[in-house]
């Protein structure tokens, strides 16, 4: 009995109730819901905003944050285009449009570590000089990319409906998730985001775990950026311009809380998959675009009011009774 209560009281099960919830509600309203083509634009959709929140979400964990996200997706997957079209091979265009991701998450770690500039703050900053250098290279023009190899990066579907492009979104679920709860790393990066303070006091390396972080998140994200301009034959300097709320609202969704040490993959990626079946759904209803937006706004408040109660309930516990 214990081992359902635990079950039923995860924020993983009361999810995956909603996402069972909002699939019976919209096949009711619209009978091509759930058909697998259908299922397969839901997972298209979720997969770029899917790979930026990975790498969003591990780092929120660690108690960083980061918004430059998407200008670092849309840099890297620029520069990998630029490089394609200009004779390069695909395979060495992506691992410099990857190295270019780190060096942006490079960038993050220096202004915090450093030169002690908020993470909020400086990635916000960065992320407006990364967009406006973007505009620049392609002149507000799609690049636009013809090559084959390159294309099935992005493109391959398996069983007939699942995109090669989310498939990468659940094979980093899974990894991250093992990183983050079954290694001695993983262990650090919780300690850091719970209580830095004890996390050095138990002789963790604050400063090294978090730069590691950022420059693992820049890395996804210039993967997800990447993968979207194979899937898409182009790249644009405004392509990811709506990802950064998705993933954001999905990470949130999902139980990662914006102050750090709380939260996983599981929730993240459950939360992911919520949204974008929400959206989806709202769309497959007649509802307008306006209408995802909001919806996708109100879904992030309340996350945010969550997260906030269950992080005040959480230093309750901690205090001291007298």
């Amino acid at each position: 009995m214990s081992y359902v209560k635990r079950i039923v009281r995860n924020k993983s099960f009361g999810l995956l109730l909603i996402l069972a919830g909002a699939m019976i509600l919209f096949s009711l309203l619209n009978g091509n819901y759930l058909k697998l083509s259908n299922i397969k634009t839901i997972l298209i959709n979720a997969s770029t905003g899917g790979t930026l929140m990975i790498g969003f979400a591990t780092l929120l964990i660690s108690g960083n944050a980061d918004l430059s996200v998407a200008a670092v997706g849309t840099i890297a997957s620029i520069t990998c285009c630029k490089l394609i079209t200009s004779g390069a091979p695909w395979p060495l265009a992506v691992v410099v449009g990857l190295a270019l991701g780190g060096l942006c998450g490079a960038v993050n770690a220096v202004m915090w570590f450093r030169f002690r500039i908020m993470p909020f703050i400086g990635t916000m900053g960065i992320s407006s000089v990364w967009t406006g250098l973007a505009a620049y290279i392609t002149k507000n023009a799609p690049v636009l990319v013809e090559n084959q190899g390159f294309f099935k990066l992005g493109s391959l579907t398996f069983f007939g409906f699942l995109p090669i492009s989310f498939a990468y979104v659940a094979v980093l679920a899974l990894l991250y998730g093992l990183l983050l709860s079954r290694t001695k790393f993983g262990r650090k990066v919780y300690m850091c985001g719970g209580n830095v303070f004890a996390a050095r006091l138990s002789g963790v390396n604050v400063t090294k775990v978090g730069a590691i972080m950022m420059i693992n998140c820049s890395t996804v994200s210039a993967f997800g950026g990447i993968v979207l301009a194979a899937r898409m034959h182009q790249i644009t300097s405004d392509s990811l311009a709506m990802t950064l709320m998705s993933s954001m609202t999905g990470a949130f969704l999902g139980g990662v809380s914006f102050g750090g040490g709380s939260g996983g993959m599981l929730g993240a990626f459950l939360g992911l998959l919520v949204l974008n079946f929400f959206n989806n759904g709202l769309i497959m209803a007649g509802m307008g675009t306006y209408w995802q937006i909001f919806a996708q706004g109100v879904l992030l408040i309340v996350a945010l009011t969550v997260d906030h109660f269950g992080t005040k309930a959480r230093m309750n516990a901690l205090k001291p009774r007298v």
